[in-house]
């Protein structure tokens, strides 16, 4: 589940982009308020169990004392028996009470990093509008040049000779799948929670980079949101991508596609053993797969059969490292760096600003691929960029 750039911009674009868009001051808040609700429910409950196994401790010293006092083989028996057991109850109480102590200090590290998250928001709230008055600044200087530009005659000769340019080279194609069908689950203890991903802000956020960047007329992102197993199907046949993106919750050797239903949709276990067939079942298979889902790693070797690399994940996945991720990983790509840098450089970010965890990401190749070598899209020749 995901609970998902070789770029030139400092590192202030990187806190618009966090703090301005993935993480707000509202949404930690909320979760620091949740926090603070649950801490409150474990003390309670600690206190609880503790108290009760008090109570049994000192039933059971009063068992034994009473033990001492009787003259009677069997009452003695009986007496240490039942202290016997109550001791035993208070301490499978306090067992229960150490366990809740754990979620206490695992949700104090959580308010931690959560307050240190607020920190970092509110000061990219500031950020975000400096930005915004140097780029208003900046389009006003622009504008300026272009009214002097156009203000001035221009000569033209009977006799010029136009340069014409060169074509283009091919677009990198992207197929970006998103599904996101399941909105609440059980956890272990059976609790509902809800398992809705952005991956619609996902998406959002690489096009906005990736038109930003170096080569952006060199790549083509196609999106197809609530993705269905028919969707893979027609998008490798109508579009021939060189690279297939899933973004959705993964794990266990599966994907989940969406069903289609208008109401209540319901997810479509795709496993890998199928998903490779679907890939292989072309006569231009895609270059790259990228799955940006929870635990994909695992059997990944398996989909080597269809295509020559598959960046996956080694374990959970947030829902900011997945959407840090795919911005920096497909903002490098458009800006003419190699494969393996694009995800160094989505790791480094993801341990600057998810608070760790960059590892995550991780690839898996044939033995013929070298992820140094491979540059999806090439800075052209001087001259080609018209």
């Amino acid at each position: 589940m995901q609970t998902t750039t070789n770029c030139d911009h400092s590192e202030l674009r990187w806190i618009d982009l966090i703090f301005g868009g993935i993480v707000s001051v509202d949404s930690v808040l909320a979760k620091l308020a949740q926090l603070k609700k649950v801490e409150a429910d474990l003390k309670k409950e600690a206190g609880k169990y503790e108290t009760d196994a008090a109570k049994k401790r000192s039933a059971a010293q009063a068992k034994r004392k009473s033990a001492d006092r009787t003259s009677s083989a069997s009452s003695k028996k009986s007496l240490l028996d039942a202290a016997l057991k109550l001791e035993k109850e208070a301490g499978a109480l306090s067992l229960k009470a150490a366990v809740v102590a754990g979620k206490l200090a695992d949700n104090s590290k959580r308010q931690r990093q959560e307050n240190s998250n607020l920190a970092r928001a509110r000061k990219g709230v500031t950020t975000a509008q400096d930005r915004t008055d140097s780029k208003r600044r900046e389009v006003e200087k622009r504008h300026a040049r272009e009214v002097a530009r156009i203000a001035k005659p221009t000569v033209r000769h009977i006799h010029e000779v136009r340069h014409i340019p060169t074509p283009k080279q091919e677009q990198l194609r992207v197929l970006y799948l998103t599904a996101n069908p399941r909105i609440l689950d059980q956890d272990p203890d059976g609790a509902l929670v809800v398992t809705r991903i952005r991956v619609d802000k996902e998406i959002r956020d690489v096009r906005a980079e990736v038109k930003s960047a170096l080569l952006r007329d060199l790549i083509e992102i196609d999106h197809w949101p609530a993705a269905t197993a028919m969707d893979l199907l027609n998008g490798l046949n109508d579009k021939r991508p060189h690279i297939v993106h899933f973004s959705g919750h993964g794990g266990g050797r599966f994907l989940e596609f969406d069903d289609g239903q208008l109401e209540d949709p319901q997810a479509v276990d795709v496993s890998f053993e199928h998903l490779a067939r679907v890939l292989g079942a072309t006569d231009q298979p895609p270059l790259v797969l990228v799955l940006n889902a929870c635990d994909t790693l695992d059997g990944a070797e398996e989909l080597l059969a269809a295509v020559p690399v598959v960046i996956a994940t080694t374990t959970e996945i947030s829902d900011q490292a997945a959407s840090l991720f795919s911005t920096v990983f497909y903002r490098a790509i458009a800006s003419g760096q190699n494969v393996r840098a694009a995800i160094e450089q989505a790791r480094v970010i993801i341990d600057m600003l998810a608070g760790g965890g960059g590892d995550v990401i991780a690839s898996v190749t044939r033995d013929d691929i070298d992820l140094n070598e491979l540059v999806l899209i090439k800075v052209p020749e001087e001259g080609d960029l018209a």
